[in-house]
């Protein structure tokens, strides 16, 4: 199988696909962040995973085009708000403000443009964010469904700290017909 995670960052999903692949298949860590990623590098060497490659994303890069529609499945752990962490950090929703949610949705729906591109048909594209708020979840996933009418939407989850004692999550599967 071959996996990409778009958003590593320091490489926690990473690990935890790596694992699932059991160090078979292709798993590819890419992100923006060049420090991220050579950390989460280290961290999966430590754990003993060889079936990694990993890939700093820049504007313009060829990387994102050269490999159109050949990833079965490729997980976007999204930038957001982590409105679902606000129970472990209770001060950060004193400095969430409407900018950072405007910045923040555009860039929502470019990264799921390109993750779209990777995904072979057939194959997953896996959305996720720590985030409560509709506009970061729901609303991505449909204005997402509106733009690729060649993706459907299959299962979800919405985990809440109120009905099941943990952060706020979100996920959904989207499937290339």
């Amino acid at each position: 199988m071959r996996v990409v995670d778009l958003c590593a960052g320091a490489g926690g999903k990473t690990l935890a696909l790596a694992m699932t692949m059991q160090n078979r298949g292709q798993l590819v860590a890419c992100d923006v962040s060049p420090a991220r990623l050579e950390g989460s590098v280290r961290r999966l060497r430590r754990a003993g995973v060889h079936n990694l490659e990993r890939h700093l994303l820049t504007i313009g890069d060829k990387w994102l085009k050269r490999r159109a529609g050949t990833f079965d499945r490729v997980l976007v752990d999204a930038p957001c708000t982590g409105t679902g962490t606000w129970r472990r950090n209770p001060d950060a929703r004193l400095r969430l403000t409407e900018a950072d949610l405007a910045e923040l949705l555009p860039k929502q729906a470019a990264i799921l443009d390109q993750a779209a591109a990777l995904v072979r048909a057939g194959g997953r594209l896996i959305y996720a964010t720590c985030s409560l708020l509709n506009e970061e979840n729901e609303d991505q996933v449909t204005g997402f469904l509106a733009r690729h009418p060649e993706f459907v939407a299959g299962d979800g989850l919405v985990l809440t700290p109120a009905r099941h004692n943990t952060d706020g999550f979100f996920a959904s599967i989207l499937e290339r017909r």
